[in-house]
Protein backbone atom coordinates (compact mmCIF):
# COMPACT_ATOMS: atom_id res chain seq x y z
CA UNK A 1 0.00 0.00 0.00
CA UNK A 2 2.88 2.68 0.81
CA UNK A 3 4.86 1.76 -2.28
CA UNK A 4 1.08 2.71 -4.12
CA UNK A 5 1.20 5.79 -2.83
CA UNK A 6 4.23 6.66 -3.13
CA UNK A 7 3.61 5.88 -7.03
CA UNK A 8 0.66 7.82 -7.19
CA UNK A 9 2.30 11.13 -5.39
CA UNK A 10 5.10 10.27 -7.77
CA UNK A 11 2.91 10.48 -10.74
CA UNK A 12 1.13 13.37 -9.16
CA UNK A 13 4.44 15.65 -8.78
CA UNK A 14 5.68 14.75 -12.37
CA UNK A 15 1.88 15.16 -14.50
CA UNK A 16 1.93 18.51 -12.38
CA UNK A 17 4.21 20.44 -14.62
CA UNK A 18 2.98 18.89 -18.01
CA UNK A 19 1.00 20.32 -20.47
CA UNK A 20 -1.61 18.36 -21.98
CA UNK A 21 -4.08 20.30 -23.76
CA UNK A 22 -4.09 23.02 -26.54
CA UNK A 23 -6.24 24.83 -23.94
CA UNK A 24 -3.15 24.42 -21.24
CA UNK A 25 -0.28 25.50 -23.82
CA UNK A 26 -2.50 28.78 -24.71
CA UNK A 27 -3.04 29.64 -21.34
CA UNK A 28 0.59 28.89 -20.64
CA UNK A 29 1.68 31.31 -23.67
CA UNK A 30 -0.30 34.61 -22.46
CA UNK A 31 1.46 33.98 -18.70
CA UNK A 32 4.97 34.17 -20.87
CA UNK A 33 2.57 36.76 -23.44
CA UNK A 34 2.39 38.56 -20.11
CA UNK A 35 5.29 38.42 -18.62
CA UNK A 36 7.30 39.97 -21.99
CA UNK A 37 9.13 36.44 -23.08
CA UNK A 38 6.99 36.70 -26.63
CA UNK A 39 9.65 34.07 -27.76
CA UNK A 40 8.95 31.54 -25.10
CA UNK A 41 4.79 32.86 -25.74
CA UNK A 42 5.17 31.53 -29.57
CA UNK A 43 6.88 28.37 -28.65
CA UNK A 44 3.48 27.83 -26.69
CA UNK A 45 1.03 28.81 -28.89
CA UNK A 46 2.91 26.94 -31.33
CA UNK A 47 2.17 23.87 -29.19
CA UNK A 48 -1.38 24.25 -28.85
CA UNK A 49 -1.63 24.92 -32.78
CA UNK A 50 0.02 21.50 -32.99
CA UNK A 51 -2.47 19.85 -30.94
CA UNK A 52 -5.57 21.97 -32.03
CA UNK A 53 -4.69 23.41 -35.70
CA UNK A 54 -8.55 25.15 -34.95
CA UNK A 55 -8.15 27.18 -32.29
CA UNK A 56 -8.13 30.11 -33.30
CA UNK A 57 -7.39 32.07 -29.55
CA UNK A 58 -4.51 30.58 -30.12
CA UNK A 59 -3.69 31.82 -33.49
CA UNK A 60 -4.78 35.61 -32.33
CA UNK A 61 -2.37 35.39 -29.25
CA UNK A 62 0.71 34.09 -31.63
CA UNK A 63 -0.22 36.98 -34.08
CA UNK A 64 -0.22 39.58 -31.25
CA UNK A 65 3.46 37.83 -29.95
CA UNK A 66 4.98 37.97 -33.29
CA UNK A 67 4.17 41.12 -34.03
CA UNK A 68 5.65 42.32 -30.50
CA UNK A 69 9.10 40.63 -32.04
CA UNK A 70 8.81 42.26 -35.14
CA UNK A 71 7.92 39.56 -37.19
CA UNK A 72 5.06 41.70 -39.06
CA UNK A 73 4.57 38.91 -41.87
CA UNK A 74 4.19 36.17 -39.29
CA UNK A 75 2.04 37.78 -37.82
CA UNK A 76 -0.41 38.48 -40.26
CA UNK A 77 -0.37 35.15 -41.49
CA UNK A 78 -1.87 34.55 -37.65
CA UNK A 79 -4.31 36.88 -37.78
CA UNK A 80 -5.55 35.87 -41.22
CA UNK A 81 -5.57 32.14 -40.11
CA UNK A 82 -7.44 33.66 -36.72
CA UNK A 83 -10.11 35.60 -39.12
CA UNK A 84 -10.45 32.48 -41.16
CA UNK A 85 -11.92 30.38 -37.65
CA UNK A 86 -13.42 32.87 -36.27
CA UNK A 87 -14.58 36.04 -37.82
CA UNK A 88 -16.54 37.73 -35.61
CA UNK A 89 -13.57 38.10 -33.12
CA UNK A 90 -13.30 41.70 -32.86
CA UNK A 91 -9.87 41.73 -30.75
CA UNK A 92 -8.47 39.80 -33.45
CA UNK A 93 -9.14 42.59 -36.09
CA UNK A 94 -8.34 45.33 -33.50
CA UNK A 95 -4.20 43.31 -32.90
CA UNK A 96 -4.43 42.70 -36.39
CA UNK A 97 -4.41 46.16 -36.74
CA UNK A 98 -1.82 47.52 -34.04
CA UNK A 99 0.05 45.40 -35.91
CA UNK A 100 -0.07 46.76 -39.23
CA UNK A 101 0.00 50.00 -37.94
CA UNK A 102 3.45 49.17 -36.35
CA UNK A 103 5.10 48.19 -39.48
CA UNK A 104 3.85 51.45 -41.51
CA UNK A 105 0.77 50.01 -43.02
CA UNK A 106 -1.66 52.53 -42.06
CA UNK A 107 -4.63 52.24 -44.43
CA UNK A 108 -4.38 48.41 -43.73
CA UNK A 109 -4.77 48.93 -40.24
CA UNK A 110 -7.69 51.75 -40.74
CA UNK A 111 -9.67 48.29 -42.85
CA UNK A 112 -8.93 46.00 -39.48
CA UNK A 113 -10.21 48.87 -37.08
CA UNK A 114 -13.42 49.02 -39.88
CA UNK A 115 -13.85 45.48 -39.51
CA UNK A 116 -13.74 45.56 -35.95
CA UNK A 117 -15.71 48.49 -35.77
CA UNK A 118 -18.24 46.68 -37.85
CA UNK A 119 -18.72 44.12 -35.28
CA UNK A 120 -21.29 44.68 -32.27
CA UNK A 121 -20.27 44.41 -29.01
CA UNK A 122 -21.98 41.32 -27.05
CA UNK A 123 -20.17 42.00 -23.76
CA UNK A 124 -18.34 44.43 -22.08
CA UNK A 125 -15.09 43.56 -23.01
CA UNK A 126 -15.97 43.75 -26.63
CA UNK A 127 -17.74 47.25 -25.95
CA UNK A 128 -13.82 47.78 -24.62
CA UNK A 129 -12.20 46.24 -27.69
CA UNK A 130 -14.99 48.48 -29.81
CA UNK A 131 -13.46 51.44 -27.80
CA UNK A 132 -10.48 51.14 -27.80
CA UNK A 133 -10.95 50.56 -31.82
CA UNK A 134 -12.35 54.11 -32.31
CA UNK A 135 -10.05 55.51 -30.54
CA UNK A 136 -7.30 54.30 -32.51
CA UNK A 137 -8.91 55.05 -35.46
CA UNK A 138 -9.43 58.27 -34.73
CA UNK A 139 -5.83 58.77 -34.17
CA UNK A 140 -4.80 57.30 -37.49
CA UNK A 141 -7.57 59.65 -39.00
CA UNK A 142 -6.45 62.33 -37.24
CA UNK A 143 -2.48 61.77 -38.31
CA UNK A 144 -3.81 62.37 -41.89
CA UNK A 145 -5.69 65.39 -41.37
CA UNK A 146 -9.13 64.08 -41.87
CA UNK A 147 -10.65 66.13 -38.69
CA UNK A 148 -14.12 65.21 -39.36
CA UNK A 149 -14.33 61.28 -39.53
CA UNK A 150 -11.36 61.64 -36.69
CA UNK A 151 -13.84 63.34 -34.53
CA UNK A 152 -17.29 61.16 -35.32
CA UNK A 153 -14.90 58.16 -34.46
CA UNK A 154 -13.61 59.87 -30.87
CA UNK A 155 -17.14 60.97 -30.52
CA UNK A 156 -18.87 57.40 -30.88
CA UNK A 157 -15.45 56.14 -28.17
CA UNK A 158 -17.39 58.31 -25.94
CA UNK A 159 -20.60 56.92 -26.24
CA UNK A 160 -19.83 53.01 -25.98
CA UNK A 161 -17.58 54.26 -22.61
CA UNK A 162 -20.59 55.99 -21.17
CA UNK A 163 -23.02 53.44 -22.30
CA UNK A 164 -20.12 50.50 -20.74
CA UNK A 165 -19.31 52.73 -17.62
Amino acid sequence: MERVLLILLAFIIFSAGCVTTAEEWNQRGETHHAMGRYGEAVAAFDQALSLDPDYSEAWKNRGLSLALLGRTDESGESFVRAITLDPTDSEIFYYQALSRNSSGNRSAALESLDAAIALPPQNRDQAIILFQSLMMRGDLLTIENRTDEANRSYQMAHEIMMGTI
